[in-house]
């Protein structure tokens, strides 16, 4: 049975669930605007369309190489910031310190 997984389109706020195998490798595209969808994880939950913070923080952890991947265990993919101001907090520690930015977002 192929794994399924979730896969984003920042520019639509959609999600899609697609299978991960050597035939995504290529990509999939968003069927509305037609740009590449983004490997979210198998544990992702979209947030609501109508919020824009919530996908912009989304946009955020997604660029900065972090995902929802399930971890070997089954505990969930760890903690992510859920507003604009902890990415925000943990983007300026991140600066001041010198940690890069996916290890401080991902920093309870």
């Amino acid at each position: 049975m192929p794994h399924r997984s979730a896969y984003v389109c920042l520019d639509c706020r959609v999600s899609f669930k697609r299978t991960v195998d050597r035939a995504a490798q290529r990509g999939y595209r968003c069927p509305r605007c037609r740009r590449a969808l983004i490997l979210a994880g198998d544990a992702f939950e979209a947030p609501p369309r109508r919020d824009r913070d919530a996908w912009r923080v989304l946009s955020v952890l997604l660029h900065a190489g972090l995902d929802f991947r399930q971890a070997c265990c089954g505990c969930g993919p760890g903690y992510r910031p859920r507003s604009l101001r902890e990415v925000r907090e943990r983007l300026a520690y991140a600066r001041r310190t010198g940690v890069p930015a996916a290890r401080a977002l991902a920093t309870p």
